[in-house]
């Protein structure tokens, strides 16, 4: 009888360990659209066919940098506050257009419970101050609540080089986007 009433007992905390695992990882892989995409497109269009909202913005000196996490996980998080310069594709449902104001978030860091400086490996740097062609994803924060707008792969970030050109800065993919293959077909 007692050992039925361990196994049983047993059995019932593997099932409610099961349920509670489960959704601990729904949660976290709902949170996890912070981070942005790993994907990196090969083309243009690609690119913009997974985004919400492709623009031209400049982005200011200063940002707010906030952590979130518990005590297993933390990430860093750099928050712009930016004016849109030219907006060449929006799918938000918001309407936006030239000097409609946004919130850039950017996760530059991570860090676990042991560890004591933040990982850069899954983040991206800082952005510097100047213009960004940015491919963004709208996304509800999970820890506050708010829209906010992500870059949509951490392989794609596009800084002004000058001559009506966009130089990626993350990576070699898709290494350059001409102003005029943004505003063809407009």
């Amino acid at each position: 009888m007692k050992r039925r009433m361990t196994s049983l007992l047993i059995i019932v905390l593997l099932i409610v360990l099961g349920v509670l695992g489960f959704e601990y990882l729904e949660k976290a892989e709902a949170g996890s659209g912070i981070w942005g995409s790993d994907e990196s497109y090969r083309t243009l269009d690609e690119i913009k066919a997974e985004s919400d909202l492709v623009v031209r913005a400049h982005i200011p000196l200063y940002y707010d940098i906030r952590e979130y996490g518990g005590e297993e996980r933390i990430t860093k998080q750099a928050f712009y506050e930016v004016a849109i310069d030219e907006v060449f594709l929006d799918h938000t449902g918001h309407g936006f257009d030239e000097d409609s104001e946004i919130v850039v978030n950017q996760v530059i860091g991570l860090k676990d419970s042991d560890a004591d400086k933040y990982s850069t490996k899954r983040g991206m740097k800082p952005m510097k101050t100047g213009d960004y062609l940015l491919f963004l994803k709208k996304v509800t924060h999970p820890a506050d609540g708010k829209v906010y707008y992500i870059s949509n792969s951490s392989h794609h970030l596009y800084k002004w080089r000058g001559n009506k050109t966009f130089k990626n800065i993350a990576s070699d993919d898709l290494g350059e986007i001409k102003y005029s293959e943004l505003t063809s077909g407009q």
